[in-house]
């Protein structure tokens, strides 16, 4: 009985020694492994290159940007005039129809001319009688037959006739309804057989070579645009055309604080009609610019938007950007040197003045 517990309890103590010595062993080597890891060379290199951030940049040089000002339009007959009866009568004869081209001197309509006719004929012999009565009267006068006053007289009664001839021929040539410019019969206000008195409307008369396309530009825009610049039209119905600047307003609407800017451009045969909407674009002057991804934009603590670039030290740098112009794709921006290195990944993590690692980005794009 005693042995077997004697053989127990050297079974125990040899097993409890085992274990004390595995474990004492293992403990030991582990130390030795932490320690050569943390003193090791390599382990130093690699913790000093951990140092600098990585980003990623890429080259850019300016680009010559052709900003201009867009604008919705609508077309305008350059000139439009209501054509009045000068004298009164009878609508005799109408030549021409409603929405017809004329040029300029066409006979559009007639009045009546057989009273006139019979003025003029009736002051042509006046006027005779009164060169007969004259030329006697001077002949008088300068044999001393006749006084100066009676030659006067006569003298007056001439010019008399001469200007009643006059009146008589203009009012038989107001017979004659006469296109003063080139255009187009836009409206209609008389039929044959009327009677029309002077200061009534009789047609309605419009030009439309040139055409004017007329928009209205913001108190911006308007130090931008000068007289004689070139402008590109797209009208609604899909057609092109170009123009030029002809007006500037020089004050603006009182209502919408904007200017009123008239585009004129050739319209050989009326192809382009009055009161078509029209977007008319001016293109302005160039200006060196960068077109970058809004995604590259940076914001300061005071609320400053600009970019990130770095030196040739690889030292970040915070720039302000002027913004020139938004599109659906990418951003206009200027106020920068011709050529930049652009931190296109990583800016949010990086500080002006921080030493960085940069990573070329070139051929991966930005937009």
């Amino acid at each position: 009985m005693k042995k077997s517990i004697f053989i127990a309890i050297a079974i125990a103590v040899v097993t409890v020694a085992w274990f004390m010595s595995g474990s004492g062993g293992n403990s030991q080597g582990e130390g030795s492994s932490n320690y050569s890891a943390e003193n090791s060379p390599q382990s130093e290199e690699l913790e000093g290159s951990d140092d600098l951030t990585e980003v990623r940049v890429r080259d850019l040089v300016f680009e010559w940007m052709i900003d201009d000002v867009t604008i919705t339009g609508r077309t305008r007959a350059s000139r439009k005039i209501s054509m009045k009866a000068e004298i009164d009568g009878q609508i005799a004869e109408i030549l021409i129809d409603k929405g017809a081209a004329v040029k300029k001197g066409d006979v559009i309509a007639k009045l009546e001319i057989k009273s006139r006719a019979a003025s003029v004929r009736e002051a042509e012999q006046l006027l005779e009688q009164r060169q007969i009565q004259y030329n006697a009267a001077k002949e008088l006068e300068q044999k001393g037959f006749n006084s100066r006053v009676r030659l006067a007289e006569a003298r007056a009664q001439l010019e008399s006739a001469r200007a009643g001839l006059k009146k008589a021929r203009i009012e038989l040539s107001d017979t004659s309804i006469q296109a003063p410019f080139d255009g187009v019969i836009d409206g209609q206000h008389i039929e044959i057989g009327d009677f029309v008195s002077v200061g009534q409307d009789l047609f309605d008369l419009v030009d439309l070579d040139p055409l004017e396309i007329v928009g209205f530009v913001t108190e911006k825009q308007i130090m931008r645009v000068d007289l004689g610049s070139e402008a590109d039209i797209s009208l609604s119905s899909g057609k092109t055309a170009q123009g030029t600047v002809t007006y500037i307003a020089t004050s603006a609407n009182a209502d919408t604080r904007t200017f009123e800017v008239e585009v004129s451009l050739p319209n050989e045969n009326y192809a382009i009609k009055e009161g078509i909407t029209s977007q008319i674009t001016i293109p302005l002057e160039q200006q060196k610019a960068y077109r970058i991804s809004p995604s590259v934009l940076s914001l300061t603590d005071e609320g400053a938007v600009g970019i990130k670039i770095i030196d040739e030290n690889d030292r970040v740098q915070f720039v302000p950007v002027i913004f020139l112009k938004d599109t659906p794709e990418f951003l206009w921006i200027s106020g920068l040197p011709d050529k930049i290195r652009l931190i296109t990944v990583g800016q949010e993590f990086v500080t002006d003045g921080q030493v960085v690692k940069p990573v070329s980005a070139d051929g991966e794009g930005l937009l």
